[in-house]
């Protein structure tokens, strides 16, 4: 076994002599495995060298190399580095029930709503999200939706010693494309909606749909199965040639059925009705609509799981906020400030919608778009704009490679094709468009920043920022409230 590592076929058996899998050469210790990945801006196998220096042991990579350490070459490095995570960490899924969701909007709150369902269920859970990964007796801020593979392996086999008997992750289309959860033995995967997003990496919503089905086509016969929305239309595509059971939950259709019997603008009273006899009845304390669809998805997973309706009823009530989701932030006498991570056209509609009900005056809208993104979705979204908001500022999101202002202008094109009014101004600096609308809107009006959710840092050029807007937006409501700010303004 040279360096501790062979394969055979499809399998790596690796030693004792093994002390990690690295996919960045940085993060490279002595005794490390180093997977060299073809990237869109940088290609691993450049930093073969540096990996060896650090102390890799030995290196796979899909190039022919001929190296001073054993080298492996592989047909997808990717498909590798989820092979040797896994079989490094001891294949931890397979001692745990895992439960995948993925869609376009909705992922976080159902990931937070399932695990919170599970956990009054009496079930040890860990989570990860794109926001915390929660594996039991350690909480850590998220950088990517769903971690490269030996991160998530690792938090994978944290859980289980931990004591978790479940995992619930949140998947995204780029961690199902990049392999990262090729070696989870998925147990039940749910799937909130699929709307238009990530056409700059998938190309077509096609590809986009397909790769969202591939989380369902591995779930085996004899699985807990699949939970699709009934009433997204891509559902169907889904499921088609799945092998599971499946389970469709939804507000129109579906086997598990939710019927809204009183909404306000904070909330919602649903019965759910899972065919079980007495429906689920109780109150939902988040608004609007999407996050009654994102609760319905919640529990019927949970009912997959064998939380009982009793639990699932007294537990709805006190489903927790998930942090920069529609987080609203108040002030006595001040105008209503939320943010809200709505970043596609389709999450832009339904956060506008859910505001306009909230607040009698106007609502302001300041937002971007992320830079290297989908630029086809841009002038949808100043559309959405246009039509659902009284005022619109125009801001940096985070820009990455490309400029601000160009990223503006293709938003701006498409609030012209509606209403030009509805622009009153663009401010780029992100921290400033903030402040000067919550300066000039009234004490009846909201103020709706989306786009970035809880997200710590802005990305300019491969220059970091540190920037959240929640905080910003609590600093200018405190400058407001010192200054003692009427809201006399813009009128």
């Amino acid at each position: 076994m040279a360096a501790g590592i062979t394969k055979t076929g499809d399998e790596w058996r690796l030693s004792d002599v093994i002390q990690g899998v690295a996919i960045d050469s940085r993060l490279v210790k002595p005794g490390y495995i180093f997977v060299a990945i073809p990237g869109a801006i940088s290609d691993g196998h450049a930093f073969v060298e540096d990996a060896i220096n650090r102390g890799a042991v030995a290196i796979v990579g899909e190039h022919p190399l001929n190296l001073p350490v054993p080298y492996f070459q592989v047909e997808s490095s990717r498909r590798a580095a989820a092979e040797l995570s896994a079989a490094y960490y001891h294949y931890p899924s397979r001692d745990l029930v895992t439960i995948g969701v993925t869609g376009t909007n909705g992922k976080t709150s159902v990931v937070y709503w399932l695990t919170a369902l599970v956990r009054a269920g009496g079930i040890s859970a860990g989570m990860i999200s794109s926001v915390v990964n929660d594996t039991g007796n350690r909480v850590r801020n998220s950088i990517l939706t769903t971690p490269e593979s030996p991160e998530l392996q690792r938090q994978l086999w944290e859980m289980r010693q931990n004591g978790a008997t479940h995992a619930v992750v949140e998947v995204s289309s780029h961690g199902i494309a990049q392999r990262r959860v090729d070696e989870i033995g998925w147990d039940l995967a749910v799937l909130t909606n699929i709307t238009r997003e990530h056409l700059d990496f998938h190309g077509t919503m096609e590809n986009y749909v397909a790769t969202k089905a591939k989380l369902f086509q591995r779930l085996p016969a004899d699985s807990l199965g699949a939970v699709l929305n009934a009433d997204n239309r891509y559902s169907d595509v889904v499921r088609e040639g799945l092998v599971c059971p499946v389970v469709t939950y939804g507000l129109e259709a579906g086997d598990v059925r939710t019927e809204i019997l009183e909404a306000t603008a904070w909330g919602s009273r649903v019965r759910i009705d899972a065919g079980q006899g007495r429906p689920i009845e109780a109150q939902l304390n988040h608004p609007g609509q999407y996050n009654v669809y994102n609760l319905t998805a919640a529990v019927t997973a949970a009912l997959a799981l064998g939380v009982s309706p009793e639990v699932i009823q007294r537990v709805i009530p006190e489903l927790p906020g998930v942090p920069g989701r529609m987080q609203v932030l108040q002030q006595p006498g001040q105008p209503t400030v939320i943010v809200d991570y709505a970043h596609t056209p389709d999450g832009l509609t339904q956060s506008l919608i859910t505001v306009r009900k909230m607040v009698e005056g106007r609502v302001w809208l300041v937002f971007g778009a992320r830079g290297g993104r989908d630029r086809g979705k841009r002038p949808e979204m100043g559309r959405v704009a246009a039509t659902l908001a009284d005022c619109v500022v125009l801001t940096a999101d985070s820009p990455n490679d490309e400029e601000p202002d160009a990223i503006a202008e293709a938003i701006r094109e498409g609030i012209d094709t509606v209403d030009p009014a509805k622009l009153i101004k663009i401010e780029l600096d992100r921290a400033r468009a903030i402040h000067w609308v919550v300066k000039e809107a009234q004490a009846t009006d909201c103020v709706l920043i989306t786009g970035r959710g809880p997200e710590p840092y802005q990305y300019f050029h491969g220059r970091r920022v540190v920037l959240k807007d929640s905080d910003v937006a609590l600093d200018a409501l405190g400058e407001r409230v010192r200054k003692g700010a009427d809201g006399v303004g813009i009128h």
